[in-house]
């Protein structure tokens, strides 16, 4: 017992003096080892010196293990691992002869700890969002590579925000016992943006075409503001060159060569200049072209090189290469292929500057559709999601009615999720998992609104467009303002009787205070929709509606006094709509167009004869940022017979949110001696919007518009002589129903016009 606190004491002295000695005398590494003891079993690993890193880790990162011979090569690679962990600024193995083996020692120095971190000169940039870039934390061991790595990081957050000419650089500063503390010492120089983009060598595009292509955007003082145009993003450079070099492989240029831009900086670090050298080459024709499959007719092949984009003598595009393997590939999988390879091979004539195309088809094995299971789908019923799949169990496979089926899911808006999987089995099917998740379709809100036509709105929605599970969309909604009242019922089935087309009704009641007049309106309708094909279908319904027009303003003009009194009017109508957006709610792509023929009184009997032709058409773009252009437009004609006028309620008035914004109500279009809009009986509207997210995980979305149209009396024919207006406004699906707030600036004010109207909805659809 007396020996044991002596032997300890000595071991922890020689231990001591051990790496005193090791650390004056070797440069990194050090491995006291006699050969003698190769081959001789280890005993045991001991690790001495470690604070920080456990044994365990230490010990699962060495090849040498207790129980096996010692290999002095093997024990070398061990130290050269160890120190490859960046934890450790020294480190010694000593050998002790333990009986018939042998203890190795792995003794370590360890690097200091980290402290704290600090940031210096980050005027412009939150201390939080720089450490959330760095790999170096506090409490953790100093590693030289993690630090380098960090400081790269910091200057590429930097340079993300702007600040080009970043310069940041470290230093360490003693913090206790193997303690430090790590210092980030920034100079953030200007905020820098692109002042130009230059291309040399350009000699057949020029370079506003080439600008227009790239994803980098020279500084815009609006447009900065909005989407950061003109940061400089080395990600987004990186795939300019690949757009360039894309765009010409489409335009022939199958040699061009696109060199990494020149990033330059003025004097004041403030401007960058890129410049892009472009060597083109020459351009080249598409030659022959083949469809070469072992499996199908000459006759199918030949027609299917007769729908393909290219054409022989036509320039070569690889744009167009691209879509034709596609249209290939769509061919075949629509005929149940589903896993069909297309090969194409070029061969290329470089004296004659041809290129022949030869696309090999290897069909592989014939699919039909197996099983359909469908899960998720807690409340609706499986018929409602059933009816929308564009294929049925063993259908032929096809690659385009999965696509379409999974688009019609979705749009029914009844899900927060939907996905389309195929299984396939050895069988030669192909089975279809349908998974949704259920969305909330039933609403009801109670709250007040305001628009700048009815001023404070009391609104009550309730609504529910999968009520009982079945698809059937039921609506109650009243409206309670100042000037208006309006209280509706509805009832919509789109697979009526579980067939292929649509029914529904509703019952109605408005009553509306004009300036010269109040309306009260009752009525109902029934309307009935079958679809024509995968996009079109028509609609008819009937209408009965009662309109009474009273308290007019002894003021009011002849025409609006010859108004006044209660008429009834029974009316049907037919519309054909076609609709390829490629969504209900937020459209980016695709179109709408819709035609609608009103014929009122005459064999339907009631107070009022008149007709009603309107025709209107959307059209979608996607853009940049994730925003959309939208173009829209819409005519109308209508007209009395039988001697009658087309009644006042039933006129076209523009003028506001709905058609021409920056007008008051009706403004944009007739008006009698005492300036009261009295509408038109023709009516031609177009307008162009750019729509984009401001706020994306809000759906907050921003607006700048051009509006043109007008309002034309009988005695007017239709013209473009219309009123125009531009503006902007924001968006928002609010959870009391959708928000606008719309500026429009009247480019022609007349004397008693404003010059500018916004507008403002909330509480109301639109």
């Amino acid at each position: 017992m007396t020996n044991k606190p002596t032997s300890l004491c000595f071991r922890s002295l020689w231990l001591r003096l051990l790496i005193f000695t090791f650390l004056f005398t070797s440069p990194l590494l050090c491995l006291a080892a006699d050969t003698s003891f190769t081959g001789m079993p280890v005993t045991e690993i001991v690790v001495l010196g470690n604070q920080k890193v456990t044994q365990d880790t230490i010990t699962d990162k060495m090849q040498t293990k207790a129980g096996e011979p010692l290999e002095p090569e093997t024990l070398n690679q061990d130290l050269k691992d160890l120190y490859s962990l960046g934890f450790f600024e020294n480190l010694l193995v000593n050998l002790k002869a333990v009986g018939k083996g042998v203890e190795v020692a792995v003794i370590v120095v360890e690097k200091p700890t980290i402290s704290a971190i600090v940031i210096k000169g980050n005027d412009k940039v939150k201390r939080k969002d720089l450490l959330k870039e760095i790999t170096l934390h506090t409490f953790n061991i100093l590693n030289e590579e993690k630090l380098q790595e960090s400081l790269e990081k910091m200057k590429a957050f930097y340079r993300e925000q702007g600040f080009y000419s970043i310069k940041i650089r470290t230093k360490t500063a003693k913090a206790g016992k193997n303690r430090v503390q790590v210092y980030f010492i920034v100079d953030e120089g200007p905020k820098c943006y692109i002042k130009e983009i230059r291309f040399h060598g350009n000699d057949n595009f020029s370079s506003w075409t080439l600008r227009r292509k790239l994803q980098t955007k020279t500084y815009s003082f609006f447009l900065t503001w909005i989407t950061d145009a003109g940061l400089l993003n080395q990600e987004m450079l990186a795939n300019d060159s690949k757009i360039l070099k894309s765009f010409y492989l489409s335009e022939g240029y199958v040699k061009v060569r696109v060199s990494k831009p020149k990033i330059t900086l003025d004097e004041n670090r403030k401007w960058i200049y890129l410049d892009f050298n472009i060597d083109e080459g020459e351009i080249f024709t598409l030659g022959k072209i083949e469809i070469v499959d072992p499996e199908s007719k000459p006759e199918v092949t030949d027609n299917l090189v007769r729908i393909l984009k290219g054409k022989s003598g036509e320039t070569f595009s690889n744009l167009k290469l691209q879509r034709d393997i596609e249209t290939i590939s769509n061919y075949f999988a629509d005929r149940g292929h589903a896993f069909v390879d297309i090969d194409p091979r070029t061969n290329i004539d470089a004296e004659k500057r041809i290129i022949d195309v030869s696309y090999r088809v290897t069909q592989g094995t014939t699919f039909l559709f197996g099983r359909i299971n469908i899960s998720g789908n807690t409340k609706t019923r499986d018929k409602v999601i059933r009816r929308e799949l564009r294929f049925a169990e063993g259908d032929l496979f096809s690659g385009s009615a999965l696509k379409r089926s999974r688009e019609r899911i979705n749009n029914t808006q009844f899900f927060s999720e939907a996905d389309i999987q195929t299984i396939q089995n050895d069988d030669s099917t192909m089975d279809v998992n349908v998974k949704v998740v259920e969305g909330s379709t039933g609403t009801f809100s109670i709250g007040l609104g305001y628009s700048t036509v009815d001023s404070i709105i009391g609104v009550a929605n309730i609504s529910q467009s999968n009520w009982l599970g079945k698809g059937l969309d039921a609506t109650f909604n009243v409206e309670l303002s100042g000037a208006r009242q309006f209280y509706n019922i509805g009832l919509t089935d789109p697979y009526f009787l579980d067939m292929n087309m649509s029914a529904g009704f509703n019952v109605y009641n408005e009553d509306y205070e004009y300036d010269a007049y109040d309306t009260m309106q009752q009525g109902f309708r029934l309307n009935f929709g079958k679809p024509i094909d995968e996009y079109t279908s028509w609609s008819t319904g009937y209408r009965w509606e009662k309109v009474k027009i009273y308290n007019v303003s002894r003021t009011a003009s002849d025409y609006i006094r010859d108004e006044e009194g209660t008429t009834e009017t029974s009316q049907v109508y037919f519309s054909m709509t076609r609709d390829k957006r490629d969504d209900m709610l937020f459209p980016t792509r695709g179109y709408t167009l819709k035609g609608t023929l009103v014929l009122a009184g005459g064999p339907l009997g009631f107070d009022n004869d008149f007709y009603k032709a309107i025709f209107e058409g959307h059209k979608f773009y996607p853009f940049k940022w994730e925003s959309a252009f939208h173009f829209w437009g819409r005519v109308s004609y209508a007209d009395g017979y039988n001697g009658q006028d087309l009644p006042l309620y039933e006129r076209f008035y523009v003028g506001g949110l709905q058609t021409v914004r920056g007008f008051d109500f009706g403004e944009a279009g007739p008006e009698d001696r005492n300036g009261d809009v009295v509408g038109g009986t023709k009516e031609l509207i177009l307008s162009t919007e750019w729509i984009f997210p401001l706020i994306k995980n809000m759906g907050l979305r921003g607006v700048i518009f051009y509006d043109a149209g007008k309002a034309f009396n009988d005695n007017e024919n239709l013209s473009f002589d219309l009123r125009h207006s531009v503006g902007f406004g924001i968006r928002w699906k609010s959870p009391m129903g959708p928000l606008r707030i719309e500026w429009g600036f009247n480019l022609s004010p007349e004397d008693d016009e404003d010059e500018s109207v916004w507008d403002f909805s909330i509480g109301s659809f639109f």
